[in-house]
């Protein structure tokens, strides 16, 4: 895998369909920016688009769909921890 390209991104900003190819602007950062309604935002720079086949994109969406039911029991899992430690410190000791 020497020719292999490492791509990162902050954002998906856009996803469509165009003969039967699914196609994915990716974007990073590039600074501060007013939104319309004159909130602070972002703005966003298209660096890459990803253009794969619709059958490729919706077994990378299942993939990605596990990975986030995977992340979720995961968080789960902490957030217990952390509540069983934090009912342990608050009881009073025993007299």
């Amino acid at each position: 895998m020497a020719n292999k390209q490492v791509v990162f991104t902050d954002r998906i900003v856009g996803v469509s369909i165009q003969n039967g190819l699914v196609r994915i602007e990716l974007a990073t950062i590039a600074g501060p920016a007013k939104t319309k309604e004159g909130k602070d935002g972002m703005r966003m720079d298209i660096t890459h688009q990803l253009v794969m086949p619709i059958d490729a994109f919706a077994a990378g969406f299942n993939m990605q769909q596990k990975l986030v039911n995977e992340i979720a029991k995961q968080q789960q899992k902490r957030a217990a921890k952390s509540g069983a430690k934090a009912e342990g410190k608050d009881a009073a000791p025993a007299a």
